[in-house]
């Protein structure tokens, strides 16, 4: 038979009732008040995130160029002219050249040494697409085919009566051909060395890369810079782009870095168009247009290609450890996923990590089932969305997914947080004396 005695048992009582009163009083409305808090099931479809997944990917030729059937002469080409006679003057042979290119070498091993020998003079292409040769002066090549100048170069001379058609020689070549100089600032893994960190663990610690990238012409194209400075950009970084325009040094229009900077934050931030940066997606929905125009990817001398870093973290706290998580790039994780991703448990008679066998109180013996998760709204105000775990096991309205900054708070209901507050204060072992009758 068992026995109480009274030494024992009123310490006891009066421990419990006083946990009791604190818990219904105090404790358990500061911990529970969520009279202002809109149920997950009522939340409206604005106010959720956009799906990740069921994206499609644009085709990788829409970040590259198409190449012209042949080469258009522009500023920056080399090429090579020879007039018999008059161009280069008093040559007795026909000059041969051996023509080079000092591009990348990672990247165009075959065209970065000997590619061929060509004849006659070298000249280079100015900025506006003109030539100076002997007897006629400046000439406009900009736009014509090698052929094309060729019959104009021939005709110029025949005009000029320098040669006649039955005894001309002309040849026009190109040497090289004109090369885009480009930076890319790449934040996301710059090796192929990819360091795998926990799932509840922040890489506060990152190390960006930056190229500089000779393109040569019709391969100055995002697709090419992408290539070759490592390929498509990692799971840590956003699935878009973007790429500072710049026309060139001289350029009276171009902006100076302070200036660039500031239109660059305030883009950022209010995602307002601006002709000098172009944010270029790398996803989206299934037959939906390209949101950006075959010119913008072409990229020219002094450009810079941007490959930002992916912020997108939630935070979890209340019954379960703080932590700071990052979000899935391509994966939407809804409440119950976040929950299980911080590593913590959802109750249970053992408590969180089993030390409710422990510390000898009985632990969780009714587990919480209640999730507040703060939303910051476009204006900057915080909603509290209120979820029912026992809810959402069977109803997928009360499974949201969680988006970037979302706060997920694991709490009790009253009703629970008193049951277990009553179980863990009313210790068994001091309570009930078990003692045989005499």
């Amino acid at each position: 038979m068992l026995k109480f005695t009274y030494s024992q048992r009123v310490p006891a009582v009066v421990t419990a009732c006083m946990g009791l009163l604190s818990l219904m009083s105090v404790g358990c409305h500061a911990i529970t008040d969520v009279h202002s808090s809109i149920p997950a099931s009522r939340l409206p479809q604005s106010l959720s995130p956009a799906p990740k997944e069921g994206l499609a990917v644009f085709p990788f030729t829409a970040y590259g160029q198409v190449k012209p059937d042949a080469h258009l002469i522009g500023p920056g080409d080399r090429i090579s002219v020879y007039v018999y006679g008059v161009v280069p003057a008093g040559a007795d042979a026909t000059p041969v050249l051996e023509r080079t290119q000092p591009v990348n070498q990672r990247y165009y091993p075959p065209h970065g040494s000997v590619v061929g020998a060509t004849t006659g003079l070298p000249l280079e292409v100015d900025s506006e697409g003109q030539i100076e040769l002997p007897l006629v002066g400046k000439i406009s090549l900009d736009g014509l085919t090698i052929p094309e100048a060729t019959t104009k170069v021939k005709e110029i001379y025949r005009e000029k009566q320098v040669t006649r058609e039955d005894t001309e020689r002309v040849l026009v070549s190109l040497i090289t051909p004109r090369v885009h100089r480009i930076v890319v600032l790449r934040e996301d893994t710059p090796t192929p060395t990819v360091q795998l960190v926990a799932p509840g663990q922040v890489d506060h610690i990152h190390r960006g890369s930056a190229d500089v990238v000779d393109l040569p012409v019709y391969e100055n194209d995002l697709l090419h810079a992408l290539a070759i400075t490592g390929g498509l950009p990692g799971t840590d970084a956003a699935r878009e782009l973007w790429i500072f325009k710049r026309s060139g040094l001289n350029d009276p229009h171009a902006l100076c870095p302070e200036e660039l900077l500031a239109r660059t934050a305030a883009f950022a931030e209010n995602e307002t168009t601006d002709p000098q940066v172009i944010r270029i997606p790398l996803v989206a929905c299934p037959g939906e247009e390209l949101p950006f125009r075959p010119q913008d990817v072409i990229l020219d001398a002094g450009d810079v290609v941007f490959v930002p870093r992916r912020e997108e973290y939630f935070y979890v706290g209340g019954l379960v450890k703080g932590a700071k998580i990052p979000l899935p790039r391509d994966e939407d994780i809804d409440v119950i996923e976040a929950l299980a991703l911080a590593n913590g448990s959802v109750g249970g008679p053992l408590g969180q990590s089993g030390t409710a066998l422990a510390s000898g109180t009985p632990g969780h013996m009714i587990r919480p089932t209640r999730v507040i998760i703060l939303r910051t709204l476009p204006d900057g105000r915080q909603l509290p969305i209120r979820v029912d775990l026992a809810r959402a096991m069977v109803n997928e309205k009360e499974r949201i997914l969680v988006q970037a900054d979302d706060v997920l708070m694991f709490q009790f209901k009253p009703h629970q947080a008193v049951f277990n507050g009553a179980l863990n204060l009313l210790n068994f072992s001091f309570l009930i004396n078990p003692t045989a009758n005499n």
